[in-house]
């Protein structure tokens, strides 16, 4: 008996000891599960602090500096995607901006966002406080920042990258559907992918993005033959159940199964082993998760509408600016959606996008003319299309043909002015059948007429110039001009500055002038030095003893643009110009919406000329823009807007020509070399207009341009009408 009361006694203390043990370990789980990094260190991967941390109801959000206040509340609600952004403090200064003014405006309350960064920086944070501050009434998702702990910035973020995923494993594989893991220079079309996402069961294991087998230059990445890992530059995205499944496995990965330096392909490899799948390798998977190779990243040239309207996600973006851009693409796009083109058979109107520009002619251009090689790109993309739309319709019709391949053969353009763009393509389609033995092939030529209109009349597309103090000095328009021997005309054209512009308070800081002045013994110099004691904001005069340089307009401008920072806007303008305020602000107004759009450009005004009185004399007004007193210039290009770096990009002015002309046309000529780069723009600006002079072409001693002086000077003598007055008139010719 008293045996038996000791064995009973014997076993209430092993319960009441396991009890108390489990107690202790339930106290301690949050303390364990923040210590379990992913690396020999017993600390805590995030910069938490070293007590035990019991999470209350609203209490995880709140060991993160940076959040979005408003969405950051209920830390055990349900989220159906969370995009995990690595990035660096360096990098948050160009992307974090991007980033709040794009893409993040289209998440949803059903998504989170984390930028994941090193512990430390020894910089200053206050950009990003400001950031959040500002942005949080306008952002739907929980958005926050967290530093993770003994990670320091280095490339490839091998450590980072782990330590992001174990902080995912740890807190949100029960919450969240889906990761997507992302760089900071990555573009997130949310709504295509969350609509796609849904349309999956996140509770298979599976690993989806672009998949890759490691480039042919560097050496093996070690993965079996025919087994793929995800691109992270692209995205990578995990279902639920391959986080649960990965997640004990990260520390093992990461401690003794890393084999080269690159933190997309080790996830790879770890998913590989220890989830026993690889990345998906659908063919449509470099469309979805698009990665661009360069060497160029410019909207709508690289990154084509074909591009970015199929795209999940897109990458590398180079700059904040094409960050906006794609974001105002996608906004129209959901506000109208993009059809792609279909083309059709001949007499069936067809409309079709391309982003190449064209400067009309009506002589040349109502003819059909050979298309220019640059437009083949696109052609062959709309070729692609075409045939992916006509292997659905045979599909559906259950044909037993089916088309393989096809490419572009030759084309024609012209431009009708009732309609727009005009092409006649021929294409070349390769078919065969699908459902017959022997199979067969054939060889299809088709011939197809498409048009594109000027406009849509049902809607008018817009660009927003956005996010741009206008007031920055980089935005002041700086007009640039050189004289000599010509002091009444120079005159002319500083009292026209100080008329239209010096007398307005309002537009004086937005324009200033600076003259370069080939001195000789006759000098305007005192006259304009009075104007500078007026507005030395406004006017720089540079002085060059024409003793010890001979006038040279190309010299002149090279050295002007010298006083110039590198993102100063320049106006290059002959003296003999009389323009209006209007004629500034627009100029200025295009140049500032064009560098929002593109990284270069330029601006060739096509200016109003007076025609000489030699064959009539008129009482019309020098500001009439009449066929009868003048004609625009189509073939001059030396008035020009640019910026001071792309003026430096081809090399500045040429400073090597002493007589009339040239120079300008050879600096158009440069532009056209790099026209792929640098966006060349040229309107009619009725308010620049160039005042008749009799051009010095007598001491020119080459042929070719003492020709091109002379069309010139005999081009403005006078209209034909008014010649063939005057020749009438005069009897000059014989009966």
């Amino acid at each position: 008996m008293p045996r038996r009361a000791f064995t009973r006694w014997n076993h209430c203390l092993f319960i009441l000891f396991f009890f108390f043990l489990g107690f202790f370990l339930g106290l301690h789980y949050w303390e364990f599960i923040l210590r379990n990094d992913c690396s020999s260190s017993s600390s805590s991967f995030l910069s938490f602090p070293s007590k035990p941390i019991m999470i209350k109801s609203n209490s995880f959000y709140n060991h993160f500096q940076y959040r979005t206040f408003q969405t950051c509340q209920n830390h055990t609600s349900n989220i159906f995607l969370t995009i995990a952004v690595l990035s660096s403090h360096e990098r948050l200064i160009e992307y974090l901006p991007a980033i709040f003014e794009t893409w993040l405006l289209t998440s949803t309350i059903e998504i989170e966002i984390i930028i994941f960064l090193e512990e430390k920086y020894l910089g200053r944070e206050e950009f990003i406080e400001k950031l959040f501050f500002k942005s949080n009434k306008y952002i739907q998702s929980c958005f926050f920042i967290v530093k993770l702990k003994y990670v320091e910035n280095e490339y490839p973020p091998q450590k980072k990258s782990f330590y992001a995923m174990k902080f995912l494993y740890t807190y949100y594989r029960h919450r969240t559907s889906w990761i997507l893991r992302l760089d900071d220079n990555a573009y997130v079309n949310i709504p295509d992918l969350i609509k796609w996402l849904k349309s999956i069961d996140h509770k298979r294991a599976l690993y989806i993005g672009q998949g890759g087998t490691g480039r042919k230059s560097e050496s093996t990445i070690y993965f079996p033959p025919k087994k793929y890992f995800c691109m992270g530059g692209s995205g990578v995205i995990l279902s639920q159940k391959t986080l649960i499944q990965l997640g004990p496995w990260l520390d093992q990965c990461f401690k003794s199964e890393l084999r080269t330096n690159h933190e997309d392909v080790e996830l790879g490899r770890c998913i590989l082993i220890h989830v026993h799948i690889d990345c998906t390798n659908a063919y449509n998977s470099k469309v979805l998760f698009y990665h661009h190779y360069g060497p160029h990243y410019l909207f709508g040239i690289d990154f084509t509408t074909s591009i970015i309207s199929r795209a999940f996600i897109l990458h590398p973006i180079q700059n904040r600016t094409i960050f906006q851009q794609l974001f105002n693409f996608y906004r129209r796009q959901q506000q109208k959606k993009f059809q792609l083109s279909i083309w059709k058979l001949s007499n069936r109107e067809n409309y079709i996008t391309f982003f190449n520009t064209m400067e009309f002619d009506l002589v040349r251009d109502i003819h059909y003319q050979l298309i220019d090689a640059r437009w083949k790109t696109y052609i062959n993309i709309t070729v692609q299309s075409y045939i992916e739309h006509l292997q659905k319709l045979w599909h559906q019709r259950s044909s037993n043909w089916t088309v393989i391949n096809g490419k572009f053969l030759l084309g024609y353009h012209r431009i009708i002015p009732r309609y727009g763009l005009e092409l006649i393509v021929e294409v070349l389609l390769n078919a065969r059948t699908v459902s017959m033995f022997p199979s067969r092939s054939t060889v299809i030529r088709k011939r197809f007429h498409i048009r594109q209109s000027f406009v849509n009349k049902y809607h008018i597309d817009s660009r927003e110039i956005t996010n741009i103090d206008l007031n920055k000095k980089e935005y002041q328009l700086n007009l640039i001009v050189v004289s000599n021997n010509r002091d009444k005309t120079l005159l002319r054209f500083i009292h026209n500055f100080q008329y239209e512009i010096l007398n307005d308070s309002y537009q004086q800081q937005y324009f200033t002038l600076t003259i370069l002045y080939f001195q000789q013994n006759n000098s305007i110099i005192d006259q304009i030095n009075q104007l500078i004691v007026r507005y030395p904001l406004s006017i720089r005069l540079i002085i060059i003893n024409e003793t010890q340089h001979i006038y040279n307009r190309g010299l002149g401008r090279q050295l002007a643009s010298e006083y110039f920072s590198h993102n100063q806007l320049l106006f290059f303008l002959d003296v003999d110009i009389i323009f209006t305020k209007q004629s500034l602000i627009n100029t200025r107004r295009l140049m500032i919406h064009q560098l929002s759009i593109s990284s270069c450009t330029v601006y060739f005004p096509i200016i109003y000329s007076f025609f000489s009185h030699m064959f009539v004399n008129n009482n019309h007004s020098i500001i009439d823009v009449r066929t009868d007193s003048g004609l625009f210039s189509i073939y001059g290009f030396g008035n020009v807007a640019l910026r001071k770096r792309d003026l430096d990009r081809i090399g500045g002015w040429e400073i090597n020509n002493y007589h009339w002309g040239n120079e300008d046309v050879n600096l158009f000529q440069q532009f056209v070399n790099i026209s792929t780069e640098c966006y060349i723009f040229r309107a009619v600006e009725p308010g620049l207009k160039h005042v008749y002079h009799k051009k010095m072409c007598n001491d020119i001693k080459e042929e070719l341009l003492f020709k091109m002086c002379h069309a010139a000077e005999i081009n403005l003598l006078g209209s034909q009408a008014d010649m063939i007055d005057y020749i009438f008139d005069n009897k000059i010719l014989n009966d």
